[in-house]
């Protein structure tokens, strides 16, 4: 009988250390991985469907792979082959109105369709590469490496293309640009 109350008190101190650690560790997570082809991964980690992100995590594409992330709020992150992306900043919070995405983007092409970021009265979306930064405005559009050099379309939406060399926005459905390298003093 006395090892009933043993057993009692450590099931309860496991129930009570899940709804600790569960959680918190759940709601960390960005955003889920939704499609893989070929080789990708989290880190060091082969990505899978299902696979949680969170912020501060790269993402890498091999040879004729895709990866496909899907945020909390429905925006939508693809990778083309050979891509590395990190995460560095997630927020969405509706309700205080609150969405914000800082993707850095070093190498490979990326698509990227907002979700309920865009309905955000305070929201930012930005997306930095080598070559520009990338301000988003309810929008899908993609950019990477094209014949030889870098360039951004717009698919739907709205984005603006700066960076040492210029700015432009994109306001039209399938308007692009080129981006010359920024240039180095």
């Amino acid at each position: 009988m006395s090892a009933l109350p043993s057993l009692m008190r450590l099931v309860a101190l496991l129930i009570c250390l899940s709804a600790v650690n569960g959680p918190a560790w759940a709601a960390a997570a960005v955003g889920t991985v939704t499609r893989v082809q070929n080789q990708a991964q989290i880190g060091a980690t082969a990505a899978t469907v299902g696979a949680l992100v969170h912020m501060n995590d790269q993402l890498l594409t091999g040879a004729n792979a895709r990866l496909q992330v899907t945020f909390r709020d429905g925006t939508v992150l693809t990778l083309g082959e050979n891509a590395k992306v990190v995460v560095d900043r997630y927020v969405y919070n509706p309700e205080q109105s609150t969405g914000d995405l800082a993707l850095n983007a070093t190498r490979g092409a990326i698509r990227l369709a907002t979700g309920k970021l865009h309905q955000m009265r305070n929201r930012d979306v930005k997306v930095s590469t080598p070559y520009a930064a990338l301000a988003v405005r309810g929008t899908e559009f993609w950019t990477g490496p094209i014949d030889g050099h870098y360039g951004a379309l717009l698919l739907k939406g709205r984005v603006s293309v700066s960076n040492r060399a210029g700015a432009v926005t994109l306001s039209v459905p399938g308007q692009g640009t080129d981006i010359q390298r920024r240039r180095r003093r």
